[in-house]
């Protein structure tokens, strides 16, 4: 069976650029797909998962802030 999730938060989901979290051996991060793949989405549902453009996002306000 093809995996499917619903319309309004497969369009929520792909907004986002998601990664788990750093691999301390290679120190690299790895690319994860949620809207496409059943064991990424079970780990944007647990929290595993962080959103790099929030991140972004986050760090380009709080500088704006403080200049």
């Amino acid at each position: 069976m093809k995996f499917r999730i619903p319309r309004k938060k497969k369009k929520k989901i792909s907004v986002g650029l998601y990664l788990y979290p750093l691999d301390p051996k290679d120190n690299t991060y790895l690319s994860a797909f949620p809207k496409d793949n059943q064991e990424d989405y079970d780990a944007f549902k647990k929290g595993i998962l962080t959103n790099f453009l929030d991140e972004l996002k986050k760090k380009y306000a709080k500088n704006k802030k403080h200049n």
